[in-house]
């Protein structure tokens, strides 16, 4: 178990939540955070920090803002990303911990089934059914939280369960504390109170006479232990919540013991508020189907591990084993009362929720078929040798594993996306197969937290989920006809799970397959047809435009651009190219013309305004804006990114209120983000008005490309008459730096008189 663990942990990509859990950590150890808010227990997330908080090459985002704030994201993408962190080195330390604890989850079913038993053959098939589960093996290499609760679980209910078979004080404390541990892992944890509540009554009811000693242990020392090594994990915290809370904002200020425990215990209760897509079958919903988990149980357990449940569950019928009704209710409870709650659900996420009952199943298989016949002994390890066979061939995809019942890991897919195959794992994998394929460069739509920069990724970003790759605003895809190119799509966004519109990348679906990184991310390769074509969108999409009006360029070699017609015209520098106008869009009169100027064609379509552009269109421009000049053209640059500032035009004087200019750019390079300001001051050197922004999106801005930019720049009232300065430039737009020319960080574009 924990070499097929370890093999996994070290090729597996950051998946989704690890980053937020083990900054949490990290932060809390160190003492250096202690209100971020990630809706779980502080137990797990400091158990995976354990190897990390004292190592000081591991640096924390103290420095910036978000680090005050108690969302988790912004830092955690930091603290994983930006700050120069060794990712590889911190996942593995960060992943370590949870490994150890997926060998402590096996040791213990293996334990209480020789105790239940006590025969040794039903101990090691109970660590065999856990140990080989690839559902289990898994979560047993991440960052998370999913095993910890399995864990805990497990330990609680074999802690009871010792309880109940010989009621000592002692023993009650142990299983106390072990129920406090378990409420240290996650939140639904609380769901085994009434379940453990319901295993104590049945043994008080099996036999009373027993019991009735017992009562006061279990009553008091029970639950007491359970609070008491809560609030130990915590250091005996004693703290005030803060004032503003997601939910019960009456405790809002109060000082209380586990105050950081309630607090994100309250930040849940928020977060459950908010819908969460799924898919189950084809089928989409943010409500859930009460029929997931069966579903998933059934497509995602192992074949062996069914058929010896079926059989298990047939001789118990029967009573045809001899575990007792005490030890079938420790076991079957927690396990049937757990799975049964989660049909209630409405946060249908995967089989990653279903772990907590495993253990519990496992032991109840090994007693029942190797408690008290040894018949069933050949039978049931030829089970656990078909699951062994079908876990190693898995490896270390053993997230995406699915039973023959679903059509093996390759079709899963169509059934179950998200944590139940695709939790953003195979990024790195996708680098090799790109090496291994001598693919250069990708049209990339993610699953996942991990940064395809990171890994030296070439790609174009699609719609992805967290909406990280690609500006919404300039959407290079074109769903009915996509472009040629090298496309790798996520599963769950192949699905369109978190889309709006779910059919987004339909048009892959049923196509061939050119290949497949680790059963996640599917690749297909789409062939060019026709001639390239430059295409700037006037304040439109790519996939908003009909069929039929797309079909009218004669290509899927789309390169589009985009530009807010109301302020901007953006001339592609390619010999064959468009503009189009969405219906009812069009440009200020001043552009308007130039457009007309400027075009051999229009083409006016079900959706669109198609402008067909003269081959000479941007040599034409300074005849069509007439009176266009700039004394000493500029280029100005910030890293490898090259504007030149060609020329401005004024269309006369200031009027009253408001001063008209247009500026000339040419794009020299590759576009970087990019925005440009103007200067309107007095011979003083004094800003009397000014301009800031871009008419154009710097993604599609191309090398060659020309942009018109129409500035509209306010007067100040009472402003004298004189002869103003007029000065641009451009700076990055996130970091506020100058882009730098020659003569300095701004040019000199003109003078302008105000009567």
């Amino acid at each position: 178990m924990f070499g097929l663990a370890v093999h996994s942990l070290i090729r597996d990509t950051p998946t989704f939540d690890e980053q937020g859990f083990i900054t949490r950590g990290v932060g809390y150890l160190r003492g250096q955070n202690r209100h971020m808010r990630v809706g779980h227990p502080l137990g797990l997330n400091a158990l995976n920090a354990a190897f990390l908080a004292g190592d000081p090459a591991v640096r924390l985002p103290t420095q910036d803002p978000s680090w005050q704030e108690t969302n988790f994201h912004r830092p955690s993408e930091l603290f994983l990303w930006e700050i120069g962190n060794d990712v590889a080195q911190v996942m593995f330390l960060a992943r370590l911990p949870t490994v150890f604890l997926g060998l402590l989850l096996a040791a213990l079913a293996g334990r209480w089934a020789w105790e239940l038993t006590g025969r040794r053959p039903a101990g090691l098939l109970a660590l065999s059914l856990v140990a080989l589960d690839p559902n289990i093996l898994a979560h047993t290499h991440l960052a998370t939280t999913d095993l910890g609760l399995a864990a805990g679980a497990a330990l609680a209910g074999y802690t009871l369960w010792r309880a109940l078979k010989q009621p000592s004080w002692g023993r009650a404390a142990v299983a106390g504390a072990a129920f406090g541990l378990l409420q240290n892992s996650k939140f639904t944890a609380g769901l085994f109170a009434p379940l453990f509540g319901l295993v104590i009554g049945v043994a008080f009811l099996t036999d009373w006479r027993l019991y009735r000693r017992f009562m006061l242990p279990l009553a008091v020392i029970y639950p007491l232990a359970a609070f008491l090594a809560l609030w130990a994990a915590y250091g005996f915290d004693v703290g005030t919540l803060p004032d503003s809370l997601p939910t019960f904002n009456q405790l809002a200020g109060r000082t209380l013991p586990l105050a950081h425990h309630l607090e994100q215990l309250l930040d849940l209760g928020g977060r459950m508020q908010k819908s969460t897509p799924a898919f189950l079958l084809g089928d989409y919903s943010d409500e859930g189907w009460w029929y997931y988990f069966p579903v998933a149980f059934l497509l995602k357990t192992p074949l062996p591990t069914l058929i010896l449940l079926g059989w298990a569950g047939y001789l118990q019928t029967r009573r045809l084993a001899n575990l007792q009704t005490g030890d079938v209710a420790a076991l079957l409870i927690p396990a049937g009362g757990y799975f049964a709650i989660a049909l209630t659900s409405d946060i249908n996420l995967g089989y990653r929720h279903l772990l907590p009952v495993l253990p519990f199943l496992a032991v109840f298989i090994a007693g029942v078929l190797l408690g008290r016949r040894p018949s069933n002994t050949p039978a049931a390890w030829l089970l656990a040798g078909w699951l062994a066979l079908a876990t190693v061939a898995i490896a270390p995809h053993f997230l995406a594993f699915f039973n023959v019942l679903a059509g093996g890991p390759d079709n899963g897919w169509r059934a179950l996306v998200d944590s139940n195959l695709d939790w953003g794992q195979d990024l790195g994998r996708l680098k090799q197969w790109m090496r291994q394929n001598n693919v250069e460069h990708v049209w990339l739509s993610y699953f996942g937290e991990a940064r395809p920069e990171y890994y030296g990724i070439s790609y174009t970003g699609l719609a992805s989920s967290p909406p990280r790759l690609m500006n919404p605003a300039a959407r290079p895809f074109y769903p009915h006809d996509p472009a040629p190119g090298v496309y790798a799509i996520s599963a769950t966004t192949l699905q369109g799970v978190h889309f709006d519109d779910h059919d987004l990348f339909a048009w892959f679906r049923e196509r061939e397959l050119m290949a497949k990184v680790g059963y996640s991310i599917f690749i297909y390769e789409v062939a060019p047809r026709g001639e390239p074509v430059a295409l700037a969108l006037a304040g439109g999409q790519l996939d908003e435009i009909a069929p039929a009006d797309y079909a009218l360029l004669g290509s899927n070699q789309i390169v589009p651009r985009w530009f807010n017609p109301e302020q901007a015209l953006l001339l592609p520098g390619e010999t064959e190219s468009w503009l189009a106008f969405p219906q009812g869009v069009a440009l200020p009169p001043a552009l308007g013309d130039v457009v007309n100027e400027l075009s051999a064609t229009t083409v006016t379509g079900e959706s669109v305004t198609l402008y067909h552009l003269r081959p000479d269109a941007a040599a034409r421009l300074p005849g069509a804006l007439a009176g266009w000049e700039l004394d000493t053209p500029a280029a100005f640059s910030q890293g490898d990114g090259r504007l030149a500032l060609n020329g401005f035009y004024l269309p006369g004087p200031a009027t009253d209120g408001s001063l008209v200019l247009f500026t000339v750019a040419q794009q020299l390079a590759s576009p970087r983000p990019v925005k440009m300001f103007v200067h309107l001051q007095n011979s003083g050197g004094e800003l009397i008005s000014q301009w800031d922004g871009l008419g154009a999106l710097w993604e599609g801005w191309r090398e060659g490309d020309t942009l018109v930019q129409m500035h509209l720049l306010s007067l100040p009232a009472g402003v004298p008459a004189a002869t103003y300065e007029l000065w641009a430039g451009f700076y990055h737009p996130e970091t506020l730096e100058r882009w730098r020319a020659p003569a300095g960080d701004r040019l000199l574009v003109g003078t302008v008189s105000i009567p």
